[in-house]
């Protein structure tokens, strides 16, 4: 389905997710302020922190004018998809973070972690400053990278298994 283009009164929805999958950060968060928003860019950063606004205040869904959005956000809807908003929405798109349906999007409620590939594309210091933030918030909690590992697409056993023994000595040599 193609980006909704001039005059559309679009409806929004959360993107059902199983609860184990309902991981990642905020679309207001820090994290994605620093560090998605250079790949992301400035305005589809914008399009779904406010989504995120809304489904704040109607958890179930919306209906929204996205002329109306995009004027919020001082950007041109002249154009429908090939105007600046219609891009940064194509780019919401894109990243996984929209979907079109039948009736309009689906909008993640949670922002993953950035892949490999997107981090070897950062600016160094982006990437390292990444990496730190990365070291800071590191976890050793079995049920967190339980949940990392089922969002990632890991399958529950397996996750369960993994998670239970990541921290767990695999040396069969006597403690010198």
């Amino acid at each position: 389905m193609p980006i909704a283009t001039t005059n559309d009164i679009v409806n929004f929805q959360p993107w059902a997710m199983p609860a184990e999958r309902e991981v990642g950060h905020d679309p207001r968060s820090a994290y994605v302020e620093n560090f998605w928003l250079s790949t992301l860019g400035p305005s589809a950063t914008w399009i779904i922190r406010r989504l995120a606004d809304h489904l704040d205040a109607e958890p179930d869904g919306f209906t929204l004018d996205l002329n109306d959005l995009a004027q919020s956000l001082g950007l041109s809807n002249a154009k429908g998809a090939d105007s600046p908003f219609g891009r940064a929405l194509q780019r919401c798109s894109m990243f996984n973070l929209i979907r079109p349906t039948r009736g309009g999007y689906d909008v993640k409620r949670r922002i993953p972690d950035l892949t490999t590939r997107q981090l070897e594309r950062m600016h160094d210091r982006l990437r390292r400053n990444h990496d730190e933030w990365v070291q800071r918030t590191w976890t050793t909690d079995p049920v967190q990278i339980e949940h990392q590992l089922v969002a990632a697409g890991v399958d529950r056993r397996t996750a369960v298994i993994a998670a239970a023994s990541a921290f767990r000595p695999t040396s069969s040599l006597p403690n010198q």
